[in-house]
């Protein structure tokens, strides 16, 4: 039971930090303003975590856990990966518009600048999972002769992270359908037999 509320306080702490982190960055976050937010005293935020930096390395951990899990989970080795990349896309997308933890990972990584591991900077760790869909198209012989892997991964995550432009549910829906029409066919291989290049193709 006691080691069930541990759980319980920590997990309030990465919430309330992500929440914290993703509104005011690392530098205009305190732990005081944490542990309020968290309704935790000062006391348990300290014995769970020594420092402003270990908590934050703990919300950059769990944020690139979450998001890398989420997007392994999209890439469905059962369906085309162009297809499987295009839900990835859209999935990332959501996650950063209405996830804190997820923006506050990213921010934190973009901020703190001291690692270059994924497992604490979440744009390594979704290039990863990103570029291993890509590589099964080209083992599928469904991506472009030329298409490189990295080109095709950077212009996925830049489209993912564009979303912060776009405001709304519905139009970054609409925004992100939209623009994948639009590249998909200039990425699909024109043998490749599937029908990847009409509209609704995302999953």
């Amino acid at each position: 039971m006691r080691q069930v509320r541990a759980e319980g306080t920590r997990n309030a702490l990465l919430l309330a930090a992500a929440q914290t982190f993703d509104r005011d960055g690392y530098e205009g976050t305190t732990l005081a303003t944490v542990s309020d937010r968290a309704a935790v005293s000062k006391g348990a935020l300290s014995f769970h975590f020594s420092s402003k930096s270990a908590l934050a390395d703990a919300v950059q951990h769990w944020s690139c856990e979450r998001s890398r899990a989420e997007l392994t989970s999209l890439d469905d080795p059962g369906a085309p990966a162009l297809r499987a990349l295009g839900g990835m896309v859209r999935g990332l997308a959501h996650r950063l518009a209405t996830d804190p933890l997820t923006r506050a990972g990213l921010r934190l990584a973009r901020e703190r600048g001291s690692s270059s591991a994924p497992a604490l900077d979440c744009r390594l760790a979704w290039q990863a999972a990103l570029r291993r869909t890509v590589l099964r198209a080209q083992e599928e012989k469904s991506l472009r002769p030329g298409a490189t892997a990295e080109s095709v991964v950077d212009l996925a995550l830049a489209l993912a992270l564009h979303q912060e432009a776009v405001h709304t549910d519905h139009d970054r829906e609409m925004w992100l359908t939209g623009v994948w029409d639009l590249v998909l066919p200039a990425l699909v291989a024109p043998t490749f037999p599937d029908a990847l290049t009409s509209v609704g193709t995302w999953s």
